[in-house]
């Protein structure tokens, strides 16, 4: 399937040079927060396609991590264009996603969150923009009660995930503790226990891999293959006997690892995220954390986030984006990441001055997002650059 995009009847205004050239990201010193450390994160506020237009200079292929949460082609008022066809959508996205692509590193992931009503186009234009290639999958929350109609009730929010370049991406990972262990073949004084894989067949084996290596059951077998564990980890295996050879005194089972309850395993991360908080708990959080009700509209929960970038892997001093920033979920989930584990992550919030109707304490999203960068920020020695897009 495929798809072209026009721009006959909906062209933005920041194409033309003069125009770019005339725009500036301008520090407001009396909302930025000094740090205490190296850790400075940046709220800006202003329309994000001319704003990431603007950071290509200095940021391109420097982003490691991008989560962002764009408005869906639901039918309903949309402050950049009202009441967008699908074909407008579509640009709209298109512009915005290129310039997200530019921005990541080679070893970089982004992760777009969507409906149900547009994910099938949105899978289709990334697969243009980032390349079927770098599809990663998609991953599924689970939100809560769910939006329904008289045919059914939808669970789930996607999130599309694509790396800049799959092959340099690490492999994602997580961790889960197990619980469902129900035997204990081998009447083990540690309790019941399950087998893990932990090796390739031989026919799979690479030879020159570094874990490519020979260990010997208590029978005499020998066993030379590729494992999916270092000699270091292996070593340790033996050693806290937790290898299953099969049953004594053959012990001719291909070598497995023992696994208990109640032990942290890692894990191949799944696609069904259903472990999150809910859109409740997420708004209760968040009117909990400004001290007024109803301050924002199905905001993203905390840990969500999080998740996503435990997954990835990278390095504890990573930069992240969010162009359509909303309530400033990112940044909370950045910097509490960051606290947890001393991390140095640096995170980059884009959010447009739109209008909040329902809500008098803020009269636009970027102050809400602004506000909730400060609380979040109040207890930590992290900073805060306030840059607004001016046109000079």
């Amino acid at each position: 399937m495929s798809f072209s995009i026009s721009w006959t009847d909906f062209q933005e205004s920041y194409d033309s040079p003069e125009v770019i050239k005339n725009l500036r990201l301008q520090k407001d010193e009396e909302k930025s927060i000094k740090s205490s450390d190296s850790t400075t994160h940046t709220l800006i506020e202003g329309d994000n396609y001319p704003a990431m237009k603007l950071l290509l200079s200095d940021l391109e292929g420097k982003i490691d991590f991008i989560y962002t949460d764009p408005p869906y082609n639901t039918g309903k008022k949309f402050t950049y264009n009202d009441n967008m066809d699908t074909e407008k959508w579509l640009s709209f996205m298109e512009r915005r996603l290129t310039l997200a692509n530019r921005l990541l590193s080679e070893s970089g992931v982004i992760f777009i969150a969507i409906g149900a009503e547009q994910v099938h186009l949105l899978k289709i234009l990334c697969d243009k923009i980032f390349g079927k290639e770098n599809f990663i999958n998609d991953f599924m929350w689970l939100h809560g009660k769910g939006k329904k109609d008289r045919w059914s009730r939808t669970m789930q929010q996607s999130n599309l995930c694509y790396a800049k370049n799959r092959k340099m991406l690490k492999p994602f990972s997580d961790f889960q503790k197990t619980e469902w262990a129900s035997s204990n073949p081998d009447k083990d004084s540690r309790g019941n226990w399950f087998s893990g894989s932990i090796s390739f067949t031989e026919k799979r084996s690479n030879p020159k891999h570094p874990n490519y290596f020979e260990i010997t059951s208590p029978s005499g077998i020998k066993w030379k293959r590729q494992w999916l564990i270092t000699r270091a980890e292996m070593k340790k295996l033996l050693k806290e006997d937790k290898i299953y050879w099969g049953k004594a005194p053959e012990y001719d089972n291909v070598p497995r690892k023992k696994v208990f309850n109640n032990e942290t395993e890692e894990i191949i991360p799944k696609n069904i995220i259903d472990f999150a908080d809910s859109t409740k708990e997420a708004q209760n959080h968040l009117d909990a954390l400004l001290g007024t009700k109803c301050s924002f509209d199905n905001p993203k929960p905390v840990n969500l986030i999080q998740h996503f970038i435990k997954i990835c892997g990278m390095k504890k001093d990573i930069n992240v984006m969010d162009f359509f920033a909303g309530s400033g979920t990112t940044l909370e989930a950045v910097s509490e990441l960051n606290k947890a584990d001393g991390g140095k992550r640096k995170c980059i919030l884009i959010q447009k001055p739109e209008v909040i109707e329902k809500n008098k304490a803020f009269a636009t999203i970027s102050q809400l997002c602004y506000e909730r960068a400060k609380a979040v920020l109040k207890d930590t020695k992290e900073g805060l650059d306030y840059l607004i897009l001016k046109n000079l």
